[in-house]
């Protein structure tokens, strides 16, 4: 279905940079009278507001336009093995309360009661108004099926063909799940990241891929699943049965096992692979991303080694967000989805 011209709008202006009703009006190749009229309703809704003004090499400086942040909020969730993480962010993107408790994942009716408990004083606790929630993103380790509303696979926790109503359930606005690694992923798009695949080197080794702003899901939503592409042929035993695979290398437990000079080496080959086959920024993330700083060097030493075909080794990257990096991106997520509900705000004063 086509998107509306508030739509086109309040998508535009997600990408969180301020600008002029004339750029509006020449990025989404509207006429200006539209996109007044359109941009008044907006602004009466409280959706957006006038944000300074821009330069000008004379006359009647234009004035610049911003979502309002506090129009409206998402809830951002982490399903960890032992911890839950819980955050709000405003409607640009910004983080505005966080918190945690250990909770392990049991797939029971009485997880599910104490992980309700635990959202509702997180609420409590910083006085979050769940009214204001436009809608919750929830990041799980697992293979998320969309379609069929469930978790096809968790190797981390341990559960197959979960359905996702139990979460439904407990949540108190609608909700979106995803793939931690895609959340990651996702996060990093939002911090300022273009098209890049995101390594999450976790407890579980997995990844996305992130193409014009969108994740690359695949046919059977399973892009980015780069843990078990074979990195040593007839290596190490991993989880799944096959040998070899980049997540018997390539987690913290393989970096305590090998050191960091022969984990890099590893890391190094894998990543020049992927950079043959997709031509594009690599992001590391996860738990070895957050220590990896200082490697660095040597990690791009390494795969300079191996790539022939580049003049300099530019596209490896630490991760930029460190820490609740799933949360914030399952929030992202959630506004992507729900965000539009503020519409019909401006449609009831048109």
């Amino acid at each position: 279905m086509a998107q509306t011209v508030q739509e086109r709008i309040f998508q535009l202006m997600r990408r969180g940079q301020a600008m002029t009703r004339q750029d509006i009006a020449e990025k989404l190749s509207l006429s200006m009278p539209t996109v007044l009229q359109h941009v008044t309703q907006l602004i009466e809704a409280g959706i957006l507001e006038e944000w300074g003004t821009a330069q000008s090499n004379g006359g009647r400086k234009a004035k610049m336009l911003r979502l309002c942040p506090e129009a409206g909020y998402a809830l951002g969730i982490n399903i960890g093995i032992r911890l839950i993480e819980f955050l709000t962010t405003d409607l640009m993107g910004s983080l505005r309360q966080s918190g945690s408790i250990s909770l392990p994942f049991q797939d029971e009716p009485d997880w599910y009661i104490q992980f309700q408990e635990a959202l509702l004083d997180f609420f409590n606790q910083y006085q979050v108004d769940s009214s204001q929630i436009l809608g919750a993103g929830v990041s799980f380790p697992g293979i998320i099926d969309s379609q069929r509303n469930q978790v096809v696979r968790s190797h981390i926790l341990g559960v197959e063909h979960m359905g996702l109503e139990r979460f439904q359930k407990v949540l108190p606005c609608p909700a979106v799940f995803e793939n931690d690694a895609n959340c990651a992923c996702f996060a990093e798009w939002g911090a300022g990241r273009k098209n890049h695949v995101y390594l999450s080197l976790n407890e579980s080794v997995g990844g996305a891929i992130i193409l014009n702003g969108r994740l690359w899901m695949g046919e059977t939503f399973q892009a980015g699943e780069l843990g078990h592409m074979i990195l040593i042929p007839g290596g190490r035993r991993c989880y799944c049965g096959k040998q070899g695979c980049a997540d018997a290398y390539l987690s913290p437990q393989a970096l305590e096992q090998d050191g960091w000079d022969t984990y890099l080496g590893h890391l190094a080959i894998f990543i020049t692979n992927l950079r043959m086959l997709l031509n594009m920024d690599l992001v590391i993330g996860g738990q070895v991303g957050i220590r990896i700083g200082p490697q660095m060097e040597a990690l791009v030493s390494k795969a300079a080694q191996l790539d022939q075909f580049a003049r300099d080794i530019n596209y490896i990257f630490p991760c930029i967000q460190r820490k609740r990096a799933c949360a914030l991106g399952a929030a992202g997520f959630a506004m992507e989805r729900f965000g539009d509900k503020l519409l019909h705000k401006a449609e009831t004063t048109s």
